[in-house]
C-alpha cells in the first residue's frame, strides 16, 4: 500500500495559493521521497527536483506514475553544485528543506 503524503492536501493547497503551476517550468529544491512532486507535476509542463538524499529520491524514482514520466526529472545533488540552465525555470521552490 502506498502510504498517503498529505491526505488533506493542505499543504500542496498552500502552495497553489503561492504560485499556479499550470503549464509552468518548475525547479523543486529538496524533493526527498517526492511527496509533493507528482502533484506539482500533474499541472506543471516539467518539473526538475532534485534532493541530496539518494535514498529518498530512489524512493520517488520507483513510485513514480509512468504518465509522469515525461514530466518529472529526479536527480541526487546539493543546490551548491547541482548545474541548471539560467533562467530555465519559472518556479522554484522548497517544502521542508531547511
Amino acid at each position: 500500500m502506498t502510504p498517503v503524503l498529505d491526505p488533506e492536501g493542505a499543504h500542496l493547497a498552500a502552495l497553489r495559493r503561492l504560485g499556479d503551476f499550470r503549464a509552468r517550468r518548475v525547479l523543486e529544491f529538496g524533493c526527498g521521497d517526492g511527496r509533493l512532486t507528482v502533484s506539482i507535476a500533474r499541472e506543471a509542463a516539467h518539473v526538475l527536483a532534485f534532493d541530496i538524499d539518494g535514498d529518498g529520491v530512489e524512493r520517488a524514482r520507483q513510485s513514480l506514475p509512468a504518465e509522469l514520466a515525461e514530466r518529472i526529472d529526479y536527480r541526487v545533488a546539493s543546490g551548491k553544485e547541482i548545474e541548471i540552465e539560467r533562467h530555465a525555470f519559472e518556479i522554484a521552490l522548497f517544502s521542508w528543506s531547511l
